[in-house]
């Protein structure tokens, strides 16, 4: 009886170098492990360098002190155990648990408790102050039209200290309404804030008290985890009190739509001519659209200037106007033909099987229902790249719309984002979470064109560079 044959390591054949080896099989997939480790890695952190900028702002507009580095992960807003709180607190305060407020006639109580050292047997009841909020160019002040009363509602003693449940009552007893109630509590030197029915904004030490400091005591639920987001949609206001950012938001809007609609049809048919029509000087011109695209826009940023100042040959005369600046037809009309999106569409149309065409000019087709009907319709995901790269170039513009536009109400969101952080640095009250919210507004449109027109984007730009 013969023994069994002790077994063999597997091996398999891998090539390398232009030459195939034999190698074992477990070394080879440990390998193969390393270098997908190693890829999803170097994928990871271009994805955290990428993203890092735009997920630190979205939690910083959430965090009470913007400013704070590294930010809080857990921000006080995103809480669930605040929720409930400012449920309850915009309905006292106003009727609205999701917005707030502090309605006339209405009433807040806001419960906390405070620890007092064990050396203070009878601590005084802690002092309370309304403060006042400007959200624009007008101060709110709610103060003299609200009654405070503080009622001392159980006592609890510890070790560590006395412990005290308080009832703030605040009562609007004026005929406004304040979208805000602001309250700073005083406490005793020593005390501690250990729990209230909403997280203080601020809670500081200081020689006379501790200083708990709620920025809104009756927020309402969206109003206390969107507070910044509201406050940099309401808050920036121009002369005729209307709010200013829905306007920058609507202006950047309709200006990418309109870059979209003039930059599609003239790229298609100018993609299409280069790359399948034969014509005298179709290389130069083709040599020429190359050119202008390596020429960066600084080079002709005074030309275009003065061709805007002086109303383009004088074309703004037929417009009723002396000039282009201040107006939105100097944001298009200089760069009315992209000629990167000239140069996708040729690139695209050029992997068009020449057939087609052919089949259809048997038919009895001309050249414009050839265009029509035939390339244009296998362009779609051509068209959709380019639609995608008109939008998020026309979104994000700023040089440009800031050298030819000077009036506030007909800025872009860009533009208005910068305005934001100049008013934020020299206005005091002003908080810089404003403009990390409106910066991460700013930012959704982008990323929801890309998610939901990403597969054509990505497949337009794998068919840009295949011919053939």
């Amino acid at each position: 009886m013969t023994s069994p044959t002790p077994p063999t390591t597997a091996r398999v054949t891998v090539p390398f170098r232009g030459k195939l080896y034999r190698v074992e099989r477990r070394w080879w997939q440990r390998r193969l492990r390393a270098r997908k480790v190693i890829l999803y890695g170097l994928l990871l952190a271009l994805v955290i360098f990428m993203i890092g900028p735009l997920f630190y702002a979205a939690i910083s507009s959430f965090n009470d002190n913007a400013l704070e580095f590294p930010p809080n992960l857990w921000p006080a807003k995103l809480r669930p155990s605040n929720w409930l709180g400012a449920w309850r607190l915009g309905q006292m305060g106003s009727g609205d648990p999701w917005m707030g407020g502090f309605a006339s006639g209405h009433t807040v109580e806001l419960e906390m408790t405070f620890r007092y050292p064990p050396s203070e047997s009878d601590p005084p009841l802690p002092r309370v102050q309304v403060l006042s909020y400007q959200p624009s160019v007008r101060r709110y002040d709610p103060g003299p039209s609200t009654a405070v009363k503080v009622i001392p509602m159980k006592r609890h003693s510890s070790p560590r200290g006395e412990e005290i449940h308080y009832r703030v009552r605040l009562t609007n007893e004026s005929q406004e309404r304040f979208s805000r109630l602001p309250i700073v509590v005083i406490s005793s030197k020593g005390s501690q804030l250990v729990a209230s029915a909403l997280t203080p904004t601020w809670t500081r030490s200081r020689f006379s008290g501790t200083y708990s400091t709620w920025d809104d005591t009756a927020p309402g639920l969206l109003g206390y985890i969107f507070q910044y987001y509201i406050q940099a949609w309401t808050i920036w206001r121009g002369r005729d009190g209307k709010p200013l950012f829905p306007m920058w938001v609507l202006n950047s809007i309709w200006l990418a739509l309109l870059s979209i609609i003039i930059t599609i049809p003239l790229a298609s048919i100018s993609g299409y001519a280069l790359a399948r029509l034969h014509f005298p000087g179709r290389k130069p011109l083709f040599f020429l659209v190359i050119f202008t695209m390596m020429v960066p826009g600084q080079v002709t940023f005074i030309s275009n200037y003065l061709l805007v100042r002086d109303g383009i040959f004088g074309l703004s005369h037929l417009l009723g106007m002396n000039t282009f600046l201040n107006t939105y037809y100097a944001l298009f009309l200089p760069g009315l033909v992209s000629t990167t999106m000239v140069f996708l569409m040729k690139q695209f149309m050029e992997s068009i099987p020449r057939e087609l065409e052919e089949a259809a000019r048997i038919d009895g087709a001309n050249t414009f229902q050839i265009y029509l009907k035939v390339i244009l319709p296998l362009s779609l995901p051509a068209m959709a790249a380019v639609a995608i790269l008109s939008f998020q170039g026309s979104w994000n513009g700023f040089f440009w719309p800031m050298v030819v536009l000077t009036s506030g109400s007909k800025y872009t969101l860009p533009l208005g984002l910068n305005f934001f952080r100049g008013f934020a640095a020299s206005t005091p009250g002003v908080d810089w979470n404003s403009v990390l919210a409106g910066t991460v507004i700013s930012a959704i449109p982008i990323l929801l064109v890309f998610i939901f027109f990403q597969r054509y984007f990505i497949e337009g730009l794998k068919l840009t560079g295949t011919k053939g």
